[in-house]
């Protein structure tokens, strides 16, 4: 989950919090002030498990069961 508050954004994994930022932890101007899109992407390749060769099966699919967006009122 990802809980967005106007000067602190806070990551959490099965209901425990493991990363937080806010305005001081940032170099620079704070950007997450405004309305934002959500995008997922299916990346294939990079470090790991390593880059496409010739044993990667294409197509590749990603398949998202559902996405629960909130807002506070």
């Amino acid at each position: 989950a990802i809980e967005w508050e106007a000067n602190e954004i806070r990551w959490y994994f099965d209901d425990q919090q493991y990363f937080k930022i806010t305005p001081n932890d940032v170099p620079g101007e704070w950007i997450f002030d405004h309305p934002f899109f959500i995008i997922l992407n299916l990346a294939v390749g990079g470090r790991w498990p390593g880059y496409p060769d010739d044993t990667t099966e294409f197509p590749q699919f990603l398949y998202v069961d559902y996405v629960r967006v909130y807002q506070k009122p």
